[in-house]
């Protein structure tokens, strides 16, 4: 009997709140606020991005995969010239072997010993590009620097989940770079979608740097390290979409 009873009455309050709050937004004046500024201005691109290292740099490492981000600030209202501002991350080599987890525990508990090798590109320049049409081609030059890591650690037979990491080695080398491709509009709205295919060439100054190889394990629990040493010249192949206006 209640149920019965509240129910209606939750039906008609539930239609007269509709119906109110339906009346104060057609009374709401609509109110354009501009865009602020910075947001006007500013775009980004995130993108899969495949490495393909050139010269002495390309024998001594093969190709690697990763993920870059950019920032544009357009120094114009058109969007002609703008500011590029990008950085990314590459695995070029990885190793893996396994072993016990200390000499205590024996052979009761196993984890895989894993050493990746990345690649951290950086730059900052111009970047000229055309702000219409159904293809937008662009150039882009700047400088920056590359650093290069090589980190190992362990992961569980199961899980894989890493629980201990080490550096073995690190360096960076100064940098520039010039690039180019095009835009191609995927969605036009509130905010534009493009698809960003593109390529850059990063003219890598002489570092230190890790390979597969690089690290030899010794008995006692020692390793040793022997780097390569080269200029790093690097391609890099962008697929990827471009978000903002």
């Amino acid at each position: 009997m209640i149920t019965r009873a509240i129910t209606p009455a939750l039906l008609l309050i539930t239609l007269m709140t509709s119906t109110l709050e339906a009346q104060n937004v057609a009374t709401r004046a609509p109110v354009d606020r501009p865009a602020p500024e910075l947001g006007r201005r500013s775009s980004g691109s995130f993108a899969f991005i495949q490495s393909r290292p050139q010269g002495a740099f390309g024998r001594n490492v093969g190709r690697g995969y990763g993920v870059d981000g950019v920032y544009l600030f357009r120094l114009d209202d058109a969007g002609i010239w703008s500011i590029r501002v990008g950085a990314g991350i590459v695995s070029y080599g990885d190793e893996s072997r396994r072993t016990t987890l200390s000499e205590s525990v024996g052979g009761r508990v196993n984890v895989n010993v894993e050493t990746n090798n990345y690649i951290v590109p950086m730059s900052i320049g111009a970047q000229l590009s055309r702000p219409a049409g159904l293809i937008r081609p662009y150039a882009n030059a700047g400088i920056g620097g590359m650093a290069f890591f090589t980190e190992s650690h362990l992961e569980g037979m199961n899980d894989e989940r890493a629980f201990a990491s080490t550096t073995n080695h690190s360096s960076i080398a100064p940098s520039w770079t010039a690039g180019g491709g095009i835009f191609m509009p995927v969605y036009n709205g509130k905010t534009s979608v493009q698809l960003d295919l593109g390529m850059q060439y990063i003219g890598g100054g002489r570092a230190r740097y890790l390979a597969p190889g690089s690290i030899r394990d010794l008995p006692g629990a020692r390793i040793s390290v022997t780097p390569l040493e080269s200029a790093t010249h690097l391609l890099i192949i962008r697929l990827g979409a471009r978000i903002g206006t």
